[in-house]
This record gives C-alpha cells, sequence and structure tokens, in this order.
C-alpha cells in the first residue's frame, strides 16, 4: 500500500499521484511508423535526405516523407537533421513549412545489412517547388503572379529573422507551392539560430556578431560577401538569395549559373558592377578579395531586365545590394513601392493551378521543350530583334519564351562594331597537344571534376555544417 508523502498536493506516494495526473493517452504517441504510409514516389533531395510522395493510410492525407539520411552511422544522428528538426518544431508560420510528425523505419530481417532504423520527417505534401514550375515549359508567370510569390516569401523569411533564424540556402528548389497558391519556405537542413540584431523597418542589420561557416547557399545563390570568404555574416544573406530567386522568376532561369566560386563572382561584378569602395565598403580587406582586381564595369542589370519595368529593377537593385551591411532587409522589401504598383498582386486564391512541378520533373519537361516545334526562319526562339538576352515577358503568349538554351546576345559599341555581351566562360577543357600540358589538363581535370561532385561535396559539406 501507498505510503502518504508530504511532497505530493493530495497526500499520496508520487507513484499513485503521477499515475492519477498523467497524461491522456492520445496526447503523445511518439514516432509512427513508415508502415503507416504507402509511399508513392520520389520528389527529390534535401540537403541531407530524400524526399517522398505518400498517403497516410490513417488520415488519406497527401504527406511527403524526407529520409534522413546517415552517412556515418557511428557519429550519431546528423546534427544538420537535429537543427531542422528542433527549428521546424519552434517555427509555426503560414509560409513555413510545418513539420506534422516523424517515421521510423526498422530493419525488416535479422539478416538486414542496415542494422540501425530510418528516420523520416513527416511534412505536407505540396503540389510544386519553383524550380519545379519555372521548368515546366507550359507554365508562365505574370507579373501579379510574381508579386503575390515575392510577397509569401518576403513575409516568411521575415518571421524567420524575426526569431533569429538563418535560413542559408535560400533557393527556388526551396520554395514549396500548392495549388491553393499558398508559398512555403522549405529545407531547413542549413538553417541555424543567429544571435545578432532582427531587421527592423528603415534599419540596416550592419556587422554581424559573430562567426558561422561560410560553407552555405548554393554557389547559384551565394551573396558576394560568403564568396569573399566573410565569416561574421547577416541575414543579409537570405535576402541575395531572395533577390536571385525574384529574378529567376522574372527571367524563366537562373540569373547567375556560375561553374566556379571565381566565374560567379564575375558573373555578379557583370550584373551589378564591380566592387568598390562605395559600392561594397570593406571588400578588399575580406580573405578572398585581398588578391581580387577585377576589371571595371558599371554593370548590366538595367538593360538586362528593362522590359520589367522600373519597378522590378529597383527592387532587384535593393535585393542584390552589393553592400551587405545595406542591403535592403525583409520588413523593408515588403513595403517596397513595386508592391503597390498596377498590376496589384495577386491574392493566393486567384492564382492558376498546374500539373505537379518538383526538381525530378526536369527531364520530363526538357524533353518537352525538345519536342517543341523550331523557330521560324530568320529569328531567335523566344526573343524579338531588339532582346538583350531576356526571356519572352510577363503578358507573351511566346511558347518558347523560357526555352533553357544558350542565346548568345549582342550590343551596339559606339564605334558601330557588334560584340557577344554574355559570351560563355572560355572552354578550358579543350585537349592540349604538348605532351606536359596535357598532363596538366588531366590532373586539373580529374581536381575540376571531383570538385563538382554532389558527393563531394556533399562529404566536405557535412563536417563543415557543424558550426
Amino acid at each position: 500500500m501507498d505510503r502518504p508523502s508530504e511532497t505530493t498536493p493530495d497526500g499520496t506516494s508520487p507513484r499513485t499521484f503521477a499515475l492519477n495526473h498523467s497524461r491522456p493517452k492520445s496526447s503523445f504517441q511518439g514516432c509512427s511508423r513508415i508502415a503507416d504510409y504507402e509511399l508513392q514516389g520520389k520528389l527529390g533531395e534535401g540537403t541531407f535526405g530524400e524526399v517522398h510522395r505518400a498517403r497516410s493510410r490513417k488520415t488519406g492525407a497527401l504527406v511527403a516523407l524526407k529520409k534522413i539520411i546517415m552517412h556515418h552511422e557511428k557519429d550519431g544522428f546528423p546534427i544538420t537533421a537535429l537543427r531542422e528538426i528542433k527549428l521546424l518544431k519552434l517555427l509555426s508560420h503560414p509560409n513555413i513549412l510545418r513539420l506534422e510528425d516523424m517515421a521510423v523505419e526498422h530493419p525488416t530481417r535479422q539478416t538486414d545489412k542496415r542494422k540501425k532504423p530510418i528516420m523520416y520527417m513527416v511534412t505536407p505534401y505540396m503540389d510544386h517547388d519553383l524550380s519545379g514550375l519555372l521548368d515546366n515549359p507550359s507554365v508562365h508567370f505574370k507579373e501579379a503572379q510574381i508579386k503575390c510569390y515575392m510577397l509569401q516569401l518576403l513575409q516568411g523569411l521575415r518571421y524567420l529573422h524575426d526569431n533569429h533564424v538563418l535560413h542559408r540556402d535560400m533557393k527556388a528548389a526551396n520554395l514549396l507551392i500548392n495549388n491553393k497558391g499558398i508559398l512555403q519556405i522549405a529545407d531547413f537542413g542549413l538553417a541555424r539560430h543567429y544571435d545578432g540584431p532582427t531587421p527592423r523597418a528603415g534599419h540596416v542589420v550592419g556587422e554581424g556578431r559573430r562567426d558561422y561557416t561560410g560553407l552555405v547557399v548554393t554557389r547559384w545563390y551565394r551573396p558576394p560577401e560568403l564568396l569573399l570568404q566573410l565569416r561574421r555574416y547577416t541575414p543579409a544573406i537570405d535576402v541575395w538569395g531572395v533577390g536571385c530567386v525574384f529574378g529567376e522568376m522574372l527571367f524563366g532561369k537562373p540569373i547567375l549559373a556560375g561553374e566556379s566560386d571565381a566565374h560567379q563572382l564575375e558573373l555578379i561584378w557583370d550584373l551589378m558592377g564591380s566592387p568598390t569602395d562605395e559600392t561594397m565598403p570593406g571588400w578588399k580587406s575580406l580573405p578572398g578579395g585581398e588578391h581580387l582586381s577585377p576589371r571595371s564595369r558599371p554593370g548590366n542589370l538595367q538593360s538586362r531586365f528593362r522590359e520589367y519595368g522600373s519597378g522590378a529593377i529597383a527592387l532587384l537593385k535593393d535585393l542584390l545590394k552589393l553592400d551587405w551591411k545595406t542591403r535592403i532587409n525583409a520588413v523593408d522589401a515588403l513595403q517596397h513601392p513595386y508592391f503597390k504598383k498596377e498590376p496589384l498582386p495577386m491574392e493566393p486564391h486567384q492564382l492558376p493551378t498546374y500539373e505537379e512541378s518538383h526538381e525530378l520533373d526536369r527531364r520530363k519537361f526538357h524533353d518537352r521543350k525538345a519536342a517543341l516545334p523550331p523557330a521560324p526562319k530568320g529569328g531567335t526562339v523566344g526573343l524579338g530583334p531588339d532582346a538583350n538576352g531576356a526571356t519572352a515577358g510577363f503578358n507573351s503568349n511566346d511558347a518558347y519564351g523560357d526555352i533553357d538554351t544558350y542565346i548568345p546576345s549582342y550590343r551596339q559599341e559606339e564605334a558601330g562594331g557588334r560584340r557577344r555581351d554574355d559570351d560563355r566562360p572560355r572552354d578550358d577543357r579543350r585537349r592540349p597537344t604538348s605532351k606536359d600540358s596535357g598532363r596538366r589538363y588531366d590532373r586539373e581535370r580529374r581536381t575540376r571534376s571531383r570538385s563538382r561532385s554532389p558527393i563531394h561535396d556533399r562529404n566536405r559539406d557535412r563536417d563543415m555544417y557543424r558550426r
């Protein structure tokens, strides 16, 4: 029989008190089993795992299962996955992907080589990611639609930064959209808590307070300060990614598709102009800027995006500002005049619906593009005679506007000559003739292929993302 105890309010023993005041059994049920879900196909790959579509056998709802890959099981559960789970459990916003459940898959047989269980993160199923939509040749965004997506993206980003969270992998493939017009920020595998001031209206973020790893953000969306190896960065790195996504929605494809970090910087200087003490104070003192001497150039953002209007260009300039200390923040970007001009942003429920479009659907979409009829004689696919490398406009019915091909553009010089304005990088992979240069070529090519390998990048980054 239980002995009374003065430590419990009703005078019973701690065990009896715990039994009498336990949580309802339905309040916490732990992890689900993978058998509770019916897998329906692979959607893509996140920073540290695969993503599958599935249907819940209990509720019938469509969900996405993110498989957490254990590259080195002896090291324990990946810290990046722990961070992602922790952040998603803490965050709650209409434009942030919600973590609904965790599911576990145990080894099915005693002879199974895999001894440890596999964990899955369960989130609501979203019909598209932005990268898949932009690759779909049947999808053509109008300006009012882009404004709606941008407002939702900035609202989600403001919420993250208000809660001291850096996403650190802002890109089109990590923005999910459903057929109700809702956009959500996903893939928090590189996200972390930010130890610094939160953005405020009319105030710049300024300098960061502590060092973080520089091995974050996919290269095409990586800001120049990270490419120059700034370690004390701020929420401004996410804002740069939003600018790249905005330009991608306007242009129909990535606007800064560099093949290396050095090439990425060159593309940024081409677009925004060469860095100076006025446009990017302190860039020379960064580790990656000490020995750089980029050629002087004014930047071609104005001419490259002129068909989208002065409002879009003004917002792009603010989002892609070279000076990270004074780059616009999400709070001020939401109040930008661009969103108050005609055409006004559409409401999410007014947006069109599309067939499912994800990152892994690109091959299907590219096959469709290859099957399109050829361009008319005397013209360039999707471009008028005066175009400068831009895709079809917002209201264009041109079915070729966003074909993913390289189309060189030209600019008239004062002397009346014509030169390429956006040549491809020089092809240094052409086989050299001499024996010594041939050996050097093979060695550089092997090094380059390893550096471009996704597996190599994943293994290299795994050790660095711990900070």
